[in-house]
């Protein structure tokens, strides 16, 4: 969860590692975690999962300030501490470390379905980003989204889909990552 919705700025300039942000949530759970134990509604890890977002949420702010969420096409599904799953993010996640050894064409294709990502429907994106990469079930993505079992099913399902209408639509997509 952590290295898909950290923001790659702070990524690329160093200014903020996975392992700091994991110090920063395990210290605010053990501040909080009378908190959970006072509500106990819900999943601990849906709880401990919130407070890692709002962690990020937090840093994003104290090192980008203003410059949080302005990243062009990319939008945000929330309001309040969730960072939002970047389009760059989800297509590096998609990818992985296949044709490593080609950089050039592997930019060429992270840029190609980076841009096919940005024209998914945000919530499909979520929904692809929760199930595949933060690895949540069908009942955590319903309570992440604020939506019932079956509707999150059905987004999950038309959000497969429609990925891979949009990979078949990347010429060489799948030649390329079959071979690597």
């Amino acid at each position: 969860m952590v290295r898909l919705r950290i923001d790659r700025r702070l990524r690329v300039r160093g200014q903020v590692a996975s392992s700091t942000v994991l110090a920063e949530v395990f210290q605010e759970a053990s501040r909080r975690i009378g908190e959970y134990e006072e509500s106990s509604s819900g999943s601990f890890f849906l709880w401990l999962r919130q407070l890692t977002a709002q962690c990020l949420q937090s840093l994003h702010q104290r090192h980008l300030g203003e410059q949080t969420g302005q990243t062009g096409q990319e939008l945000s599904l929330y309001r309040g501490a969730m960072p939002q799953v970047h389009s760059m993010s989800l297509a590096a996640q998609l990818m992985g470390d296949r044709a490593a050894h080609r950089a050039a064409a592997r930019a060429d294709m992270l840029l190609r379905l980076q841009d096919t990502l940005n024209g998914m429907d945000p919530m499909d994106r979520e929904v692809l980003a929760l199930c595949h990469f933060e690895e949540l079930g069908e009942e955590e993505v319903a309570a992440v989204l604020g939506i019932d079992r079956d509707t999150a099913t059905l987004r999950y399902v038309r959000a497969l889909k429609r990925l891979k209408e949009i990979l078949n639509g990347i010429p060489g997509f799948f030649d390329n990552t079959r071979k690597s």
